[in-house]
């Protein structure tokens, strides 16, 4: 089965840069040289933490547990091969959709 293919989206030479310097600023204090793809993702979930929609959640990488701050119930977060900075979860108990910060 192959791989679908991405589509390019437009940017102004302007947006460009402000990109590649987010990115830049994000590989130096992460450490992380992913793809764009990746880079977009992770920076799209931020946004819509920042905007109020998801809630920020800090845990430690070495044990990845969880509680949420709306219903509080403590849960682990199941992850396969290397643990991302960032985190997308939906809490098992009330639902809710919570961003999970493994940087530090």
């Amino acid at each position: 089965m192959t791989e679908p293919r991405q589509r390019s989206i437009g940017v102004t030479p302007q947006e460009k840069v402000q990109l590649e310097k987010a990115k830049a600023l994000y590989q130096k204090h992460t450490g992380d040289r992913s793809d764009w793809g990746k880079f977009l993702g992770i920076s799209a979930i931020l946004a819509l933490t920042a905007l109020g929609i998801y809630k920020l959640v800090k845990a430690s990488r070495s044990k990845p547990v969880v509680i949420c701050p709306n219903c509080g119930i403590k849960f682990p977060v199941a992850y396969f091969g290397n643990l991302p900075p960032i985190v997308h979860v939906q809490c098992p108990g009330c639902s809710e959709e919570l961003v999970i910060d493994f940087s530090k």
